[in-house]
């Protein structure tokens, strides 16, 4: 029985307000935070300030006193039914999700990988690792992140390993050539390089370290409503001369991984690209799903792209996010669940992404990323009969 909740304001990694939720039942303390991102889709749910999100929480704390934590999914529902908007204005999806991760924890003892029933020969994520970076995380490049993709690791300590070692490596070589500007908000490298030449840069790393790649384009913030604006590269594209320039740069440099190549709300550039691409690449919603069911099944019914991001805080409840992983896993599409760019040191995200099976997992490198990480690297010693996932495609 939940028999008391306490919210608090702490800060993510960029020294920016947010929560932490702990409720405490019969069996012990369970606690929540929860991160936020930059650069945001317009479709996600409502983040709302740290003054009224204390107010909203005093205002329904009450509700939830007395109610049995092992009905997460009950706890849910009735966030959903006392903010009665589709996007969590009233309450915030910050402090939605946080009350729902909290309870979804003290349903299991804090071992959130159970949500669905534990089965033999647990599959673990391959990590994508964000190396080098731009956009409005800050770099010198138009696209967003630079990825690593450590699909060799036997296991998730040697996939962590080989993605520190190469960003390491990379910063080093950078300051060599003086042309390393610093780190970013997810701690990948700004370099003085554009877009292509950080992709020759890359592709020699991933040749060395037989690594894929791959590239967050978060192309919605390159879209001006009517064409494509490169200020590195100097480039303004319509949006058929854009898809065929992300297809030409992912053919001639092996890209395994493609995330927002194409602004929020372009369905049909994004099955023009699936369907060329598709079967060498994956193509992945985004801001284009915003972890929404709605847009996922338009996704699906236009046969937009082959995998999905999921970030729960994009939706406002775990129900939620874990509704939109089962319709995206019974139209084979590869689930991707992801970090924020400002996190915090929580680590549920990685019991998430073995409860729900996914083949990869994304997150920064160093810094508050870590501590998923390391739950990977934990459980991997814990749950019997275990193995790395393989590449989806």
């Amino acid at each position: 029985m939940i028999r008391n909740l306490k919210i608090y304001p702490i800060f993510n990694s960029k020294g920016m307000p947010t929560i932490m939720v702990k409720i405490h039942t019969d069996e012990g303390f369970f606690s929540a935070s929860i991160p936020s991102g930059t650069s945001k889709g317009k479709h996600e749910a409502k983040e709302l300030p740290m003054g009224r999100i204390i107010k909203n929480f005093s205002k329904i704390r009450s509700r939830f006193i007395g109610k049995d934590e092992r009905d997460w999914r009950g706890i849910d529902g009735l966030l959903k039914e006392l903010d009665g908007t589709e996007n969590f204005s009233k309450l915030g999806g910050n402090l939605s999700l946080s009350v729902s991760i909290a309870c979804a924890r003290a349903a299991f003892g804090n071992e959130i990988w159970k949500i669905h029933k534990p089965r033999m020969g647990i599959e673990f994520p391959i990590p994508l690792g964000n190396v080098i970076g731009g956009g409005k995380h800050l770099g010198g490049t138009d696209w967003q992140e630079f990825l690593v993709i450590p699909h060799v690791a036997k296991s998730p300590r040697e996939a962590v390993e080989i993605m520190v070692s190469i960003w390491a490596s990379l910063g080093e070589e950078l300051r060599k050539k003086k042309i390393l500007i610093g780190k970013n908000f997810e701690n990948a490298w700004m370099t003085k390089l554009d877009d292509l030449k950080t992709l020759d840069l890359l592709s020699d790393v991933s040749d060395d370290w037989k690594v894929k790649l791959g590239i967050d384009f978060a192309s919605s913030s390159l879209w001006n409503g009517k064409r494509y604006v490169y200020k590195k590269l100097g480039k303004s594209l319509t949006p058929s001369q854009h898809v065929d320039f992300i297809t030409e740069v992912a053919k001639k440099y092996k890209l395994y991984y493609l995330e927002d190549p194409i602004q929020e709300d372009g369905f049909r550039q994004f099955m023009i690209l699936n369907h060329i691409l598709g079967k060498d690449c994956i193509i992945v919603g985004d801001d284009l799903y915003c972890t929404n069911s709605k847009r996922l099944r338009k996704g699906i019914k236009n046969k937009a792209t082959n995998g999905i991001i999921i970030k729960p805080n994009q939706i406002g409840t775990l129900s939620l996010a874990d509704e939109v992983v089962r319709i995206a896993k019974e139209n084979e599409m590869v689930i991707i669940p992801s970090h924020r760019s400002r996190e915090t040191d929580d680590d549920w995200l990685a019991d998430l992404t073995l409860a729900w099976d996914a083949p990869l997992i994304k997150s920064g490198i160093t810094g508050s990323d870590m501590a998923k990480l390391n739950r990977l690297i934990e459980l991997w010693e814990e749950i019997p009969e275990v193995k790395m996932a393989k590449l989806p495609l």
